[in-house]
């Protein structure tokens, strides 16, 4: 167990890291070495990453080096390039309430094949409309997933979205173009290792707009692994209870507990996300221009938006 909310078993860990790549403890250290060696000769990158960081990159981009070296690149570039989303703290004012109103939150135990499952639902205390900001969604996410990435030895996700406190003001106030540039820093930065999307709780009054807007701007990936279901029972069967949230029935924790659990391990790692407010990649001293800028979004698709 890496802390009291992301429950994992190193060895449980390894055995599903053999079994998906053929890799070993040694092997991902040897990698690790590898790209801890090429990192240090980017001396545009505002700081050594450390080997959380490194394990992240790697083990989301399934052991491919120079995928990894792109990710990790694209970690620190996305920074300058995205501030609205990246330069933000989740112990501001702002973002705390966000999380009172929007609940985003790893679920604690795993599922099977050690993949992480992430919860998201409205606060029915704040669903009122008048709450809702879609940019600080986006943060919440890129928060989450940088806490992720730091702490947990998953490297997929399945995520649901339960949908039982959407009105249409939510619809009228969502913005197709953070939607589509979460889908670029999910691709781009973290890498889309997400196993499923599941539309919970869906109603009706969604369908044509989820049918002829969300899923043509949604990326091949999403778009076959995205799943909606009118009720929430089928979670029960995917998952099991005993890793659901008391709201609906499950066993574990409620979302509310859960996200004061989320709340208390911001505050253990505040310095780190002090750290990334900051950095910023020195573009005179890069080696050499991003190779295919218009997949990495430096000159493409980032500056489009």
């Amino acid at each position: 167990m890496a802390n009291n909310l992301l429950e994992y078993d190193e060895q449980e860990f390894y055995q599903q890291l053999f079994k998906d790549f053929n890799k070993t403890k040694e092997d991902l250290n040897s990698f690790i070495n590898i790209m801890r060696e090429w990192a240090e000769t980017q001396k545009h990158f505002p700081e050594k990453p450390n080997v959380n960081l490194l394990r992240f990159v790697i083990l989301y981009n399934k052991f491919s080096v120079e995928a990894a070296k792109q990710k990790l690149d694209m970690f620190y570039t996305a920074r300058s390039l995205m501030p609205e989303f990246f330069c933000n703290n989740p112990l501001t004012e702002d973002m705390i309430f966000q999380r009172k109103l929007c609940y985003m939150v790893p679920l604690p135990k795993l599922a099977d094949d050690h993949v992480r499952i992430i919860y998201v639902k409205l606060n029915p205390e704040f669903a009122d409309p008048k709450y809702f900001v879609h940019k600080h969604v986006a943060v919440q996410f890129i928060h989450l997933f940088t806490l992720i990435g730091k702490n947990d030895l998953s490297y997929r996700t399945h995520c649901i979205c339960d949908c039982d406190c959407l009105q249409l003001g939510h619809v009228a106030k969502a913005s197709l173009m953070i939607i589509k540039k979460c889908q670029i820093i999910l691709e781009k930065v973290f890498s889309n290792r997400i196993a499923s999307l599941h539309l919970v709780n869906f109603p009706a009054f969604l369908e044509n707009f989820v049918n002829t807007i969300i899923k043509p701007i949604l990326i091949k990936k999403l778009r076959e692994r995205l799943q909606i279901h009118t009720g929430n029972e089928i979670l029960f069967e995917l998952f099991g209870k005993e890793r659901m949230p008391r709201d609906i029935g499950g066993e574990e924790k409620s979302l509310e507990e859960i996200n004061d659990m989320l709340h208390q391990q911001y505050e253990l790692h505040k310095d780190r996300f002090l750290e990334l407010e900051k950095l910023t990649v020195d573009e005179s001293l890069r080696p050499a221009k991003l190779q295919n800028d218009e997949i990495l979004g430096y000159y493409g698709s980032f500056r489009k938006m």
